[in-house]
This record gives structure tokens, sequence and C-alpha cells, in this order.
């Protein structure tokens, strides 16, 4: 006897949500993310779809047969009248003509694709796209001019001009201080700061020409970012990252960091990016605010930058820049 398939829908939150991760070679990898699932359903799987095309074929062999079905009425139903298994591959193929993907993914079971909402998601902050080493020994700040990739190096106490996002540079000069811990990039002007002299210095475009220099809030500052219209700088000693009044040392407000260890920054347009020495973790701040939206672990983070796509992160126990992968991800 042919026994029929309960099929349950799957039942849950955000059930159209997906992630899409960029391999970096011209693919991408799907992931479900729903937020919750409280009934998962029924697999779509091909045991399943091999249940029901063995029942059709056993029906089919025995009418072959001439086997009437009031003679065998363990086939009752069958495929009379569109009732039995009729109605089930009505049901599935009404799920396959709404684009559901199988055999990748038993779990997609009842998901439509078509009509679903993504948004780009510019950076997948544990996922590594590429790498190259750093110019010195000790990297410890990175920021984007639009065009190259700056980086700054404690141990060399350089600040170096990346021809684009490479391992080549293209100029070098001495930083301000003997410890250059943080970068960014105002549109115009180059702004670093020193964990030896705890100053804050805006450069004369990016050129090692200091146009004017402040204290930093405390006396480990080690990360730098710029918002389009405030400074934003953290410290590690105080552990608290600090907003400016543009770029001044007048400080408008500060909140703690996520962590205890405030290494990096950067701001990608929309939200602050903190990275987290003790934590080895990179943080995806709600705007510029203390509220967390998102973070993954990082390889040894220092400083972070971002080119308009990319995260980008230093790391100087490995002494390698890392570009982040980008992502996109389904939203309902």
């Amino acid at each position: 006897m042919y026994s029929k398939t309960n099929w349950v829908a799957r039942v849950g939150t955000a059930l159209n949500r997906f992630l899409f991760t960029d391999n970096g070679d011209g693919s991408m990898d799907l992931t479900a993310d729903p937020t919750g699932v409280s009934t998962s359903g029924t697999p779509f799987t091909t045991e399943n779809m091999n249940h029901i095309e063995q029942g059709i074929k056993d029906n089919d062999d025995r009418l072959d047969q001439s086997v009437k079905t009031t003679d065998s009425p363990e086939f009752a139903n069958a495929t009379i009248a569109g009732h039995g298994i009729d109605s089930e591959l009505d049901t599935l193929n009404g799920r396959v003509n709404q684009g559901v993907k199988t055999t990748d993914s038993p779990e997609f079971a009842g998901l439509t694709w078509l009509g679903v909402e993504f948004q780009p998601q510019l950076y997948a902050t544990g996922q590594i796209k590429s790498s190259f080493a750093s110019p010195g020994t000790d990297p410890s700040g990175l920021t984007f001019d639009g065009t190259n990739l700056i980086s700054c190096d404690s141990g060399t106490d350089r600040i170096y001009i990346h021809d684009g996002k490479s391992a080549t540079y293209t100029d070098s000069f001495a930083s301000p201080d003997g410890r250059p811990s943080g970068l960014t990039f105002d549109g115009t002007n180059l702004i670093s700061c020193d964990r030896d002299s705890d100053k804050i210095y805006i450069h004369d475009g990016i050129s090692a020409t200091i146009t004017a220099s402040f204290d930093s809030p405390d006396i480990s500052p080690r990360g730098l970012a710029f918002d389009g219209t405030n400074l934003i700088s953290c410290d590690y000693s105080s552990d608290k990252i600090y907003i400016y009044d543009g770029i001044s040392e007048n400080i408008l407000s500060s909140f703690a960091s996520p962590s205890g260890a405030p290494y990096g920054l950067t701001f990608d347009g929309t939200n602050l990016i903190s990275c987290d020495r003790g934590s080895d973790m990179i943080y995806i701040h709600d705007g510029v605010s203390s509220l967390i939206l998102s973070s993954s672990n990082s390889p040894y983070p220092y400083g972070l930058a971002f080119d308009g796509i990319n995260l980008i992160s230093c790391d100087d126990v490995t002494d390698m820049i890392y570009i982040h992968k980008k992502k996109l991800e389904f939203i309902e």
C-alpha cells in the first residue's frame, strides 16, 4: 500500500532570509539564515521525491496489468480523479515553480525566491578574500583615500602610500613621532595618532608636513575614523571611543568600547566599525554608538579601513594586511 506523505509547512520568522558570500573567484556561497524556525517542515528531498515516483510507477505497473482499483483497494485514490499522488505532485510542483532549491538544502522546502527583497551588506568581517604582507614589521593603522590604501607601522615609524590595495607602496615618510597607532582621511588631509606622544596630528594633504596637533583624550590612542563630520578615536588605556566636535580637541561624547582593548576604527558611510585586540573581534556598531549590530572573529586586528566595498584590516602578529570578503544579505 502506498503511504501518503503528510507534508508539513515550514513555520518561523524571517524564513526568506539568506546570506550570500562572495568567494572572490566569481562564485558565491548561499547560506539560509532565518532568525527563528518553530516548525522545520517536511524536507523536500530526493528520498521523498523518489517515494512519490515509485508510487506512480507501481500504479502504472498495476494499470498495465489491467488491475482494477475496485479489485485492489490499496490503490484507491492513487491517481483517480486527481487525488492522492496527483494532489501531492500538485503541491510539490507549486513549490518547484516557485524556484525552491531542493538538492542543495532540504530546509528550503516551502520558500519562495521570487519577490524576496535583498540588500547589500558590504563586509563579511570574519571572512578573508585576500591578503598581502605589510611594508613594515609592525602594522598599526590603515585608511583609504578613495584610490590608495595608506598604512602606518610602529616598528619602522613610517607611513606608507600603497599602489591601490596591494603590497606595493609608491611612497613613504616618517610619522610625526615614534609610534604611529592610527590613521584616517577626512577627504583632504591625512590624520594620524601616536601612542608615544599621545597626540593626534593633522597632515597637510597626504604628506609628512603637520599643520596642527592636539592631545588625545587619554594616554594610549589606538585608532581613528572620520564619519564625514566628526573625528572619532579610540583609546586602549581608557577603553573608550570618543566623538570629537569636527576635527578638533573638543570632545562631544564618548562611550565604552565593546570589549577591553580597542585597537582600530573605520566608518563605512553608515556605521562605525571597531576592532578589539583582547577579544580578537571586529564589531559593527549601530551608527556611531555603543550598540553593536554584529560581530565576528578576525585575525589579530590592529587597524581598520573601508574602501567603499570591502573592509580591510591589518595584523601586527602576522605582519599582514587582509581584504575581507563582501556579502549580500537577503531580508524580508
